[in-house]
């Protein structure tokens, strides 16, 4: 059975398949509103500069950090650089995340 998930899309919603990670993939995601409004599978940027580049500055209430699949499940982490931490994400961000990323 295949589930769908929304994401944000240049401001309009549309149903998209989940992404289907393997074990030790990782990707910088920022999340907002409860869902996942960017990400990038370049893990060469560091989060000030994925989020320069998609966003111009950080809105209030966007979570940004990294998502890793690690044995066999979808874990997030907050970026040091925005949060001066790095934990794991709130639970509202890891629902965001685990609906689109399987």
């Amino acid at each position: 059975m295949t589930f769908h998930s929304e994401e944000l899309v240049s401001g309009t919603m549309r149903e998209v398949e989940p992404i289907e990670l393997t074990d030790g993939q990782t990707l910088l995601v920022a999340v907002k509103e409860g869902r996942v409004a960017e990400y990038t599978w370049d893990m060469g940027l560091p989060h000030v500069e994925f989020v320069k580049r998609r966003f111009g500055e950080l809105a209030a209430g966007t979570w940004v950090g990294t998502v890793s699949k690690i044995d066999g499940e979808v874990v997030a982490i907050s970026s040091k650089y925005f949060f001066g931490y790095q934990l794991p994400a709130p639970d509202s961000v890891i629902a965001a995340v685990r609906a689109l990323f399987k």
